[in-house]
């Protein structure tokens, strides 16, 4: 009897423990979703990583990809960082504010193509329009560097930017490098000086066409804001002028002097017009910028160019003049409260981070940039440069083309994204992403199409000569063939045109010497190659190993 009862007891409790073990570890196939979900890769946003041939990396297997087992797919975005509260709000009432940018480098939208990037114009006027729904009486002043590049787009673009800034109620840029390389002339033609509260390029020891009088660019701005008198004024130092008018070289269109010379000369007038509050737009290196501080201690304010890209939080004081960084590329702003009575913190400064989540769009700026690229295609920018030949030689002759023979590759490329890349650009076909748009179609922007079609140069926005190009502007019924033939990001953006490739095939060449022409191999792609689109601007999120499982392929049948 007691050796059944101690049974009976075993076999309970032997029950209670399988029960308990049912209900804390559920099997696998009771998992929660969020736990086994496999990453949903079929609808992603742009050029996923273009193919590369695995000959040279036999321990990579060369099959159709398999789903990773992340939660999170390669291309999809990652979470937005949380910012924290704004504090100008609860600041005390400015006498005067002022919103300080610099350096945007041409990016008149938000860095980069993904999500969650930062930075654009239609953020930055949801800040100034958060500045005045406060009833502060707020002006912009930009470093200058709001260019990257020379040309007709770049022009362009500087003119829209130009016309933002004045719409925000800008009063001066300073004159950057960049703004040189455009040219003196054109940057004359540009600066518009009616009204009172122009937009005014600024330089101390800048003279154009060797005359003051032109009044481009001016030697400083004076304008009265919440009663402060403000005085802005821009140097270009030594070393950036390097850059641009070198030492010695024979005297042009712009003519650069001692940059302290210069401010001096500012300074006095500012005394004679009794400015209040003095600000220095400092084209120069930081080391420079903090003599420039260490030099002339009656500045109150220094923007600083060369700094940290993302700016600094605070400003660094150098005697009693604030020195700050406002970042790069448009990402964030500078907001600088004037309190001339407060004798213990005369200046307040925060650094805005300008996210869409909390400032959103603003339509004037949408407007203006759907105007821009509206400019862009009536100046048919896409076909207005003569197209290169490519370094090899080749001719590109189109995905298909590649999978009569790669059958098994171009079934991979065909259902990924970079089969898709150009109609990412069109939002009414509403891709993942599509309302980073705005709305505005980008089949006629050079510097969106160089990734998202095939036979560009996606660094300098080139097009190679029987690459893509756009029907409309077809010259001849085989450019009118481009279009359809290139779209999206292809074969040949990795391996290179493959007319030769194909010659040496058809005319019975050895394999080996056949696919030399078009090999890419695993490393090159995952040193260089992919990163001509996808990287740090665009693509902030990219890696090689993830991506590479959304698009590998074999490298041939």
């Amino acid at each position: 009897m007691k050796r059944v009862l101690i049974f009976l007891f075993v076999s309970f409790l032997g029950l209670v423990f399988l029960a308990s073990a049912t209900f804390w570890m559920p099997g696998q196939n009771n998992q929660s979703a969020r736990d086994t979900q496999p990453a949903d890769t079929s609808q992603q946003l742009d050029a996923e990583v273009a193919g590369a041939t695995e000959s040279s990396a036999p321990a990579v297997s060369s099959s159709v990809p398999a789903q990773p087992q992340s939660a999170q797919p390669p291309n999809s975005p990652a979470p937005a960082t949380p910012l924290s509260p704004l504090r100008f709000p609860d600041w005390p009432k400015p006498s005067a504010v002022l919103v300080v940018t610099g350096e945007q480098q041409g990016y008149f939208e938000p860095c980069g193509c993904t999500a969650n990037q930062l930075g654009g114009m239609t953020r930055r006027a949801g800040l100034f329009r958060q500045l005045r729904d406060l009833d502060w009486d707020v002006r912009g002043i930009d470093l200058g560097s709001l260019s990257s590049r020379t040309g007709t787009q770049a022009q362009l673009k500087f003119e829209t930017t130009l016309q933002a800034l004045r719409d925000l109620n800008y009063i001066a840029v300073g004159l950057g490098p960049e703004e040189l390389r455009l040219d003196p002339g054109y940057l004359l033609s540009q600066h518009v000086t009616d009204g009172d509260e122009f937009l005014g390029f600024v330089s101390a020891n800048l003279t154009f066409f060797g005359s003051r009088d032109l009044g481009t660019p001016l030697a400083s701005r004076i304008i009265t804001i919440g009663g402060v008198r403000v005085g802005i004024t821009s140097l270009l130092s030594e070393t950036l002028r390097n850059e641009v008018l070198p030492a010695g070289s024979p005297p042009g269109d712009a003519e650069w002097t001692d940059p302290q010379e210069s401010l001096k000369a500012v300074l006095e007038d500012f005394d004679a017009q009794q400015v209040q509050f003095r600000v220095l737009l400092s084209q120069a290196t930081l080391d420079e910028s903090r003599a420039f501080a260490r030099a002339f201690p009656q500045l109150d304010l220094i923007v600083a160019a060369q700094g940290f890209g993302d700016g600094e939080p605070d400003p660094e004081l150098i005697g009693t003049v604030r020195l700050i960084q406002a970042g790069e590329k448009g990402k964030t702003a500078g907001v600088v409260g004037i309190y001339p009575e407060d004798t213990a913190q005369p200046v307040r400064f925060e650094l805005v981070k300008l996210n869409g989540g909390r400032f959103g769009d603003d339509p004037a700026m949408v407007q203006l940039l759907q105007q821009y690229q509206q400019r862009l295609r009536e100046q048919r920018l896409v076909a207005a440069e003569a197209a290169v030949r490519h370094p090899s030689g080749a001719a590109f002759v189109g995905a298909r083309k590649c999978g009569e023979c790669h059958t098994k590759a171009f079934a991979v490329w065909e259902k990924s994204a970079h089969s898709h890349a150009l109609e990412s650009l069109d939002p009414a076909l509403a891709r993942r992403g599509a309302e980073r748009l705005h709305g505005i179609q980008r089949f006629h922007d050079p510097e969106c199409l160089a990734c998202h079609v095939t036979g560009w140069d996606p660094r300098d926005y080139i097009r190679f000569e029987s690459g893509f190009l756009n029907e409309e502007f077809a010259s001849s019924p085989a450019e009118r063939g481009l279009e359809q033939l290139l779209a999206g990001n292809q074969c040949e953006n990795c391996h290179g045109p493959g007319s030769t490739h194909i010659d040496l095939v058809e005319n019975g060449a050895e394999p080996e010497e056949a696919a030399k022409s078009v090999r890419v191999t695993l490393q090159q792609a995952r040193d260089s190659a992919c990163y001509r689109c996808h990287d740090g601007e665009n693509s902030p999120e990219f890696d090689f190993d993830r991506y590479w499982e959304q698009i590998r392929h074999p490298d041939r049948d």
